[in-house]
């Protein structure tokens, strides 16, 4: 059984496999349906899709990277295994990034981690997000960066974590309302809100 679920985890890293299928498949819905009658095509597409989302966003919530590592393969291995169970899908990212977070908050209290919102470790973080050169002066460039980056971590963890969904993931509000339990009107609200905060301590 672990030999299998490892070669499903194998066949998900090759990369001219999900290319191949990235030329085929475009819509969700179909990547979905193609993946759920045990299409190893679609199963890598939507692995290597979002495999890198997942790692990064799994940082904004834990500060553990085998238990990050041990979360993710648990996920996929897990839909893979339950594929023809699990009901029709319109947004994977949204999908797997919800199952992701309720996946590693309860690994993080079994195992006794303590689970938040951590912080932007480096420049590259900040590079990210789109909404940074709307931010930042060109002729203070560097000044107005550490700015944001210090304000940055004045957020709420809910602020940090709807900014790395919308910015960093590239996700919608819909999307984002489902991972994070909200209405649609309330993550527009926490967007709004975080977003003001950020520039009323960068004026």
């Amino acid at each position: 059984m672990l030999y299998h679920q490892n070669t499903v985890i194998k066949k998900a890293e090759v990369n001219n496999l999900a290319s191949t299928s990235e030329r085929i498949i475009v819509d969700d819905l179909e990547l979905w349906k193609n993946f759920q009658v045990g299409s190893e095509v679609a199963f890598a597409t939507i692995y290597k899709n979002n495999v890198s989302l997942l790692y990064s966003y799994g940082f904004k919530l834990v500060n553990n990277k085998a238990l990050i590592k041990d979360c993710i393969q648990d996920l996929f291995i897990e839909i893979w295994d339950s594929k023809q169970r699990l009901g029709n899908v319109r947004y994977i990212k949204a999908y797997l990034h919800k199952s992701f977070r309720r996946k590693l908050i309860a690994a993080s209290v079994k195992q006794r981690i303590d689970y938040k919102i951590s912080e932007y470790p480096n420049e590259h973080s900040l590079k990210s997000f789109s909404f940074e050169h709307s931010l930042i002066e060109k002729q203070n460039f560097d000044l107005q960066q550490q700015k944001l980056k210090e304000s940055l971590q004045k957020l709420t963890d809910k602020q940090k974590e709807i900014i790395h969904l919308r910015y960093y993931a590239r996700l919608s509000y819909i999307e984002i309302s489902e991972i994070m339990s909200i209405s649609k009107k309330g993550a527009y609200k926490l967007m709004g809100r975080s977003i003001e905060f950020l520039r009323s301590n960068m004026s």
